[in-house]
């Protein structure tokens, strides 16, 4: 039997991603490589806190731009959301339509609207 997921329940999950998820950077594929063992460490890289539109038509967009400074060098495959600055919970992960080279102390970032999570 084939089910669906209604909007209200959709929603309700979608808020909870928009009221409290961290964007991380991720050098390799967290479904392949693990959650923890694949996310960016060292130099000034912390999770970022995002801030997110409202849920609307089954998906949430961040609302402002998502920047890390004094990076080391990496490159970046995958963004994905966390439940907690530290530790906690993926929530999501976006691979890069193509992966970005970082160079030592510099920074990423990716303006309003680039980061889109959708319940289809």
């Amino acid at each position: 039997m084939a089910g669906r997921i209604t909007n209200w329940q959709t929603e309700q999950w979608l808020q909870d991603i928009v009221e409290n998820t961290y964007v991380a950077i991720h050098f390799d594929n967290p479904d392949v490589a693990g959650e923890w063992n694949s996310e960016l460490f060292g130099g000034g890289y912390v999770r970022q806190k995002a801030a997110m539109y409202s849920p609307n038509d089954r998906a949430v967009w961040n609302s402002k731009a998502v920047t890390f400074n004094g990076l080391p060098a990496v490159l970046i495959t995958h963004v994905c959301g966390w439940d907690a600055q530290i530790n906690g919970n993926m929530r999501f992960s976006i691979a890069l339509p193509e992966p970005v080279r970082v160079l030592a102390g510099s920074r990423y970032s990716f303006g309003p609207g680039v980061l889109a999570v959708s319940l289809d």
